[in-house]
């Protein structure tokens, strides 16, 4: 977290003897900016190779030296480093999300918010219109997809241990459809708790292209299969036991996600079921995190694709009196995860 208010601070800030405006639209901004080059450029590296002066840190990063102190005083004041005698160290949240050999490292999804902020200087337009120019894809190069897939594969391995716990999986042979599976974790993961299990990922040809490698790793290339397309034109295949449809609903109209529940539901097998993992608009009583996010990834995907966020009791009246929906908690503030059956 960027800033830790004293209990003064919290206080001044209740009574509006705070400027906070000044700390979110420049210090928070600019941290943010500040943290994606520190990663990008190999800041924590440095710091997470053992303790190392200002000048180590620049020579490592190719950056002045002066400027390299500055970025690690900050980065000491948010808790991602540490100064000691021997000079900066790694904390124990810069070790677990910001280091590349981390198994929970957030690298790639940093980078790919690196990308976002050049897309943010377009807001305007997008808050103006209700929705951006041309959608984000449609500019993207083939380096802009590697650092969107590997971006969402760091978020879905800090929420799949969560997620994979509630779904539900036939115990003999079955089929699974991933629409937007692009890196192909959550499939990967699936069929390694049933080893009867087969998976297609569905999504961009531009996106799947990125999943093989980690299909190849895992051991699983004969049972996971790709399938190039998108949500609208591409027919879902028929006679699935498990239907996953993450982090695609916020980029589409109420009207779109309709249809394409309902084309979940002409795939199903009957007993089948549908996933949705997505950020949910929280009711007021939840906590200023849980509120706060999902409505920061709605603005964004409204400047990203015209995309919005919804709620649980949205899925619920797509779905429609036949079905049973069910919420789960998935780790993250925000997130949930919406389980759907034929009743």
């Amino acid at each position: 977290m960027i800033l830790r208010l004293t209990l003064l601070e919290r206080l001044l800030h209740r009574l509006h003897l705070l400027p906070t405006p000044v700390m979110d639209t420049f210090g928070g901004v600019l941290f943010g900016r500040i943290l994606a080059l520190g990663v990008r450029r190999g800041v924590f590296e440095a710091a997470g190779a053992g303790p190392c002066s200002a000048a180590d840190v620049a020579a490592r990063a190719g950056l002045d030296d002066r400027a390299a102190r500055l970025m690690c005083d900050a980065f000491v004041v948010a808790g991602y480093l540490r100064r000691t005698r021997a000079g900066y160290v790694a904390t124990g949240e810069t070790r677990k999300w910001l280091l590349q050999d981390s198994p929970r490292s957030l690298c790639h999804l940093v980078g790919y918010f690196e990308t976002l902020y050049v897309r943010w200087q377009q807001i305007e337009h997008s808050l103006v219109h209700g929705a951006p120019a041309r959608p984000y894809y449609e500019g993207f190069s083939s380096a802009d997809w590697e650092t969107y897939v590997l971006g969402m594969r760091d978020l879905a391995r800090v929420l799949a241990p969560f997620v994979m716990r509630h779904i539900r999986l036939p115990a003999g042979p079955g089929r699974l459809l991933d629409v937007g599976g692009a890196h192909g974790l959550y499939s990967i993961e699936c069929c390694l708790r049933r080893p009867a299990l087969s998976a297609t990922v569905m999504d961009f040809p531009q996106a799947v292209v990125h999943a093989g490698r980690g299909v190849q790793d895992a051991g699983l290339a004969g049972r996971i299969s790709f399938l190039p397309g998108d949500f609208m034109n591409t027919p879902f295949p028929p006679g699935q036991d498990v239907l996953l449809m993450f982090n695609i609903i916020h980029g589409f109209s109420p009207e779109t996600n309709r249809l394409l529940i309902h084309r979940a539901f002409d795939a199903l097998q009957p007993g089948g079921r549908i996933y949705i993992l997505d950020q949910f608009q929280s009711p007021s009583k939840g906590s200023p995190v849980s509120r706060f996010i999902p409505l920061m990834v709605g603005l964004n995907l409204l400047n990203e694709i015209g995309g919005n966020v919804y709620s649980m009791e949205e899925i619920r009246a797509w779905c429609g009196a036949r079905t049973l929906v069910r919420n789960h908690r998935v780790g993250l503030p925000g997130v949930g995860l919406a389980e759907i059956a034929l009743q």
